[in-house]
């Protein structure tokens, strides 16, 4: 049975988040492998909600739930007797290819990569949609393409031949979670010799979507942790390839102004590239690269175009002038001209960690040009964790989980300020996702 048992405080309220509930998925340490069933009393529904993966405690056992609820910016909330508890936890990544469908993705290092569908069901609470996820190639980069997840893993070997492929994958909820697959060859796209890994699936018009390419020269020594990346021969360069929906390539776009985009943890590849209201794809370089003498920057393909636009160009790391060494992973759309940018910023005493995640966010213009660390929330020296967060109305809401003692907490960032304020507080030990569902 559960110990520490949590005490129900579902936040009760119709107050709706634009015309919509939120969904809301928190993890939480148990410790015995028996789990209590929940009943989910029934309750009058607004139409969405909000998600989580789970931290595993002390005893190596851990708990994950869906759960719904209202409203995200106020209040508190618990899983007892209101979540959907996952028979197998750790469902990292949540992502809504439409406003129905959320769909759940468990990263496994080498092996075949899971995945499941959610939906709401009539009395608000989540319940699952679709047939279960098993992506065989694994995944390491994902995204949403007409109305459908597109997962991509690169460094596939084919039998025969000596070049370097990429497989990528399909998920349909519109066909139950029907998953299909293709592998292409990624090796000499951008004409130097060597292969790309991809980073990112954004849509760029109705009919193709734009990946950033990570090089690397054939027979690389690649490293462990099943990375695909190796040295590149070009570290002071950058390429987005544009695919149509059947895979074929369309174009590349490069220039050497950047190095790679994309951010980087373990074997994952973070998508550094985002559109804007207008369709014009913003390209900004984590300068990653340790060869690179390129900073870290953006730069921009207009809506339509072939070529990158060669008059703009922002130095980001000049713009952090003492902090220059602070790195950024993820890159968030949030309205306008305004971008979130989640970095690692260093302390005097930072604790010891395998990997630096990001502690910090950081408001970015991309056309005045102003970067402004964003405030309210927890201290970047508490080494704050960020899940998936979503982007509605100028705002980003983001779960916000510490490891000091204090409840986790979704944060309601507001772009035009710069600011931050807590919002719904959970009885967990991590809240790793939010989304929006509608019924």
């Amino acid at each position: 049975k559960i110990k520490n048992y949590i005490k129900l405080q579902l936040m009760k309220t119709n107050r709706q988040i634009l015309g919509m509930s939120l969904l809301l998925v928190a993890a939480f340490s148990v410790t015995s492998c028996k789990k209590d069933p929940v009943n989910n009393p029934p309750r009058e529904s607004n139409e969405v909600e909000f998600f989580l993966a789970t931290e595993i405690d002390a005893a190596g056992q851990a708990a994950e739930y869906l759960l719904a609820v209202p409203d995200i910016t106020q209040g508190t909330a618990s899983v007892v007797g209101n979540g959907l508890e996952l028979i197998e936890p750790g469902y990292n990544t949540w992502i809504f290819p439409t406003e129905h469908i959320g769909i759940g993705l468990k990263y496994q290092k080498g092996d075949p990569g899971l995945g499941l569908g959610v939906t709401l069901g009539p009395d608000g609470n989540i319940v699952e949609k679709g047939n279960q996820i098993r992506i065989e190639s694994r995944y390491t980069t994902y995204g949403v393409f007409q109305s459908k997840v597109v997962t991509g893993v690169g460094g596939i070997q084919v039998s025969g031949s000596d070049d370097i492929h990429t497989t990528f994958n399909v998920i349909d909820p519109a066909k139950g979670n029907a998953l299909s697959s293709k592998t292409i060859n990624t090796t000499n796209l951008t004409g130097n010799g060597e292969y790309a890994t991809l980073s990112g699936i954004v849509q760029f018009g109705e009919n193709e979507f734009l990946t950033a390419l990570v090089p690397s020269r054939i027979n690389s020594d690649t490293g462990e942790g099943g990375s695909s990346t190796g040295e590149t021969a070009y570290p002071d360069s950058v390429w987005i390839a544009a695919f149509d929906q059947d895979f074929n390539l369309l174009r590349v776009y490069g220039d050497d102004r950047l190095g790679y985009a994309s951010g980087r943890f373990r074997s994952q590849y973070y998508s550094t590239i985002g559109s804007d209201d207008n369709g014009n794809l913003y390209v900004f370089s984590p300068s990653n690269d340790d060869r690179s003498t390129r900073p870290a920057g953006v730069i921009r393909i207009n809506q339509g175009e072939e070529k990158f636009d060669e008059s703009y160009f922002w130095d980001i790391e000049g713009s952090l002038g003492a902090e220059k060494d602070s790195k950024f992973s993820n890159v968030y759309h949030v309205t306008g001209d305004y971008f979130v940018l989640d970095f690692r910023r260093m302390a005097e005493e930072d604790p010891n960690q395998e990997v630096a995640r990001p502690n910090a966010l950081a408001v970015l213009n991309v056309v005045t040009k102003e970067l402004t660390w964003v405030s309210g929330l927890p201290e970047y020296t508490k080494n704050p964790m960020f899940g998936n967060p979503i982007a509605e109305d100028g705002k980003l809401y983001i779960p916000v989980s510490l490891t000091t003692g204090e409840k986790p907490a979704v944060y309601i960032v507001d772009v035009a300020t710069s600011s931050a304020k807590r919002g719904i507080e959970v009885d967990a030990s991590q809240i790793t996702a939010v989304g929006k569902l509608k019924q």
